[in-house]
């Protein structure tokens, strides 16, 4: 599927206008190296949602196992390693927190993947997104979304990615100015923009994904 590249960045120019706040049109469009296999994409999936259980104080040995008999492994962070390292009580309060971030990376995933179907950048996540990924307590695994095996199509996802990018660059920009805004959660479109453009740049990893405005 060919992109118009400068058509998604005007058109994703347009919807920020309309939701009453400021694009920068001097941006550039996002470089777009092709799209992940939906079966890392799905893996990604289980590893993070069994570190969410982590952030609501799950033990991190229970996790290890879990994602060690999946041999899902290779897809986890060195972060991620580290924490499974760990007992419990030595997870730090900033630990706990960024694994809690990771509610927004899901969300966005499960998007891509077609089982969310209500990705707005102004609304939360979710009361149902735990449905949408393997349960650790039914020792469920990331069979159950190869079940789906549905990734949306390539320029929905690049629109998406291009969309969190100039709002990322808004949030970003309103804060250095010392602008309140209501609207947007930093936080919220940055861990869902970093989500997007992993999927979109299937060489590089999750960590060293560029996040610049």
């Amino acid at each position: 599927m060919e992109l118009n590249f400068i058509q998604i960045k005007e058109k994703s120019e347009e919807i920020i206008k309309e939701y009453g706040v400021t694009s920068n049109p001097n941006l550039p469009t996002i470089e777009y190296q092709g799209l992940r296999r939906s079966e890392d994409i799905i893996s990604r999936v289980t590893v993070m949602a069994g570190m969410v259980y982590i952030a609501f104080q799950a033990p991190p040995a229970v996790i290890r196992e879990w994602i060690h008999e999946q041999r899902l492994n290779q897809y986890m962070t060195e972060f991620e390693k580290n924490i499974l390292e760990k007992d419990r009580l030595e997870v730090t309060p900033s630990e706990l927190l960024k694994l809690k971030w990771y509610l927004e990376s899901l969300w966005a995933l499960v998007w891509v993947l077609d089982i969310n179907t209500n990705f707005q950048p102004h609304e939360p996540v979710g009361n149902d997104l735990l449905n949408m990924v393997p349960d650790v307590k039914k020792k469920q695994d990331f069979t159950i979304l190869q079940t789906n095996n549905l990734t949306r199509n390539i320029k929905e996802i690049y629109e998406q990615t291009d969309l969190y990018y100039r709002l990322h660059w808004y949030c970003v920009d309103s804060k250095l100015k010392g602008i309140k805004h209501f609207r947007f959660d930093e936080g919220t479109i940055k861990e869902r923009r970093q989500a997007l453009e992993w999927v979109i740049s299937p060489k590089v990893e999750w960590e060293d994904i560029d996040l610049s405005t």
